[in-house]
């Protein structure tokens, strides 16, 4: 079994598009060195003399002024205290069809609660932002004392730590006892 036989395609009635080859053109040579040029004939100019800067005067000195005396605090009239403006508690009701009434409150208690809810969000936020670096910070802090210190105590007890490699190690070596 065989491949079957090619198939013959139509050509493309379009002529190909004609080619030219490029072609370099030579680089002009580099222009030769001229001789320097002659200064023309003109007249020296004579310079006009140069006034000496005249030293400014110095300033007189300012006479010394006295300081103000401080002013002492003239006491303030005691305020009246006033009573705390009462808080309206108007709910106002909303009739829903299908749901029934609905008892909303009044739009002071509304920005209220809206307001202190947001900064407490914020606030909280921040809090757990800023102690999760400073816990990190002293986690790098503590840990290489806490290390050297326990590794005193274990020292001075006669207990030794031993790593995870030297207890493999060890086993290995009774093992084959």
């Amino acid at each position: 079994m065989g491949l079957p036989d090619s198939t013959a395609l139509p050509s493309l009635p379009f002529s190909y598009p004609p080619f030219e080859a490029p072609r370099w053109t030579p680089i002009p040579p580099r222009v030769p060195v001229m001789a320097d040029p002659t200064a023309p004939n003109v007249e020296p100019q004579t310079e006009a003399p140069v006034p000496k800067p005249v030293p400014k005067p110095m300033p007189k000195p300012r006479p010394v002024q006295q300081p103000t005396p401080i002013p002492t605090p003239i006491p303030e009239p005691e305020l009246e205290e006033k009573e705390p403006a009462e808080v309206i508690n108007e709910t106002i009701i909303i009739e829903l069809p299908y749901i029934g009434e609905i008892p909303v409150p009044s739009k002071e208690l509304i920005v209220t609660a809206g307001s202190t809810a947001a900064v407490a969000a914020s606030v909280s936020v921040v809090a757990a932002l800023a102690s999760g670096s400073l816990l990190k910070f002293l986690m790098k802090l503590f840990k290489p004392i806490m290390k050297f210190l326990l590794k005193k105590v274990l020292k001075k007890n006669n207990k030794f730590t031993e790593s995870w490699a030297r207890k493999r190690r060890a086993e290995r070596l009774h093992r084959h006892k």
